[in-house]
């Protein structure tokens, strides 16, 4: 009876929506709206690894690890185009081959050119403790007055004199970075060495031809020992994963010994035995340098490193001629330098 009755419910309610084929549009379109999805997802069993989709994004590639370098070497190669002040003994050898002179020996003081190449190699184990050996040869031209005195009287003879200055150094320095800077946009190091100086001075008087042409002619043979300590701290404005660029200071304290030979000579005077004055000094002063620092990495591991400086460098030297009465002469070189060097990490 149950079943009877729920068949004739059933075909009186498609009768009625036959009259309305307004409805039977509507119903059709709202059917068709609802499209089924493109595919069942299976029910995830509980532990089970999740599928990915075929059409999803790549794996990434992960690279090797990069194995931690602990030696380090580099090579280096710079350049200072100085201008300046520098001094010379006046009159010392002459006095102690018995010249009756009208004043006593003194030191003079001349406007100079220079231009000094060097190179230095480096060592590090454990990119922490380094040592550094260095070598610059330094040319200077010189245009100064001598005073020489006047056997007539006062006042003196100023001979305008030209020098010619050729230096050796040979420096040897401990160099300590701080590790945990490493992988900073600031870097520092303290270092403390030994500097060993060779310098020739050669100047001649420019007196014209038509009155005899010069006359006088100075030798000078020099070697100073220097103790130094200095620092350095570069600030990395900017980096990324090959190239650095920053800002570098540096500054340097010396003080030491210096030995002087000096020679005078007078070729008008050819009968006077001519005799060498040992002349001895203490010395002392600074070095500052600031400087544009760039650094680019080479290779895939970028164990090879570029770098290069430009800037401008400063040195102020101060000498004692205390055992004489002199008191102390000041020199000062100043000018533009450059570097560039190259490291290898391994």
């Amino acid at each position: 009876m149950t079943t009877w009755f729920a068949i004739r419910q059933r075909q009186w309610c498609v009768a009625r929506l036959a009259c309305f084929p307004f409805s039977l549009c509507l119903l059709a379109s709202l059917l068709s709206s609802q499209a089924p999805p493109a595919q069942a997802q299976a029910p995830q069993q509980p532990g089970a690894e999740p599928v990915q989709s075929s059409k999803g994004p790549p794996d990434l590639i992960e690279l090797p690890p990069v194995k931690p370098t602990r030696n380090e070497i580099s090579v280096s190669a710079d350049y200072l185009f100085g201008q300046g002040t520098v001094t010379f003994p006046e009159l010392f050898s002459l006095q102690k081959s018995g010249f009756a002179l009208g004043s006593s020996p003194d030191v003079g003081i001349a406007d100079r050119k220079s231009d000094y190449v060097g190179a230095t190699i480096s060592y590090s184990f454990d990119q922490a403790w380094y040592f550094d050996l260095s070598y610059a040869r330094g040319r200077s031209s010189a245009t100064g007055p001598i005073r020489f005195p006047n056997v007539i009287g006062d006042p003196p003879l100023e001979l305008t004199t030209t020098f010619t200055i050729d230096d050796d150094w040979y420096q040897a320095y401990v160099r300590y970075t701080f590790p945990a800077l490493r992988f900073t946009r600031l870097s520092a190091y303290l270092r403390a060495g030994v500097s060993f100086v060779q310098a020739d001075l050669h100047a001649s008087n420019t007196r014209p031809a038509s009155l005899g042409g010069g006359f006088y002619e100075q030798t000078d043979q020099t070697e100073d020992i220097l103790g130094n300590v200095g620092f350095g701290l570069v600030y990395f404005v900017y980096r990324d994963n090959r190239a650095k660029l920053g800002l570098q200071l540096e500054g340097e304290g010396f003080y030491g010994h210096r030995s002087q030979d000096s020679r005078e000579d007078l070729h008008s005077f050819d009968p006077y035995t001519i005799v060498n004055a040992r002349i001895d000094n203490d010395l002392y002063g600074g070095l500052g340098r600031s400087t544009v620092r760039f650094e680019y990495a080479l290779g895939r591991r970028g164990v090879f490193k570029l770098s290069a400086d430009a800037g401008m460098e400063v040195k102020y030297t101060r000498i004692q001629y205390s055992d004489f009465g002199i008191g102390t002469r000041d020199e000062l070189l100043w000018g533009p330098y450059a570097k560039i060097g190259l490291k290898y990490s391994f």
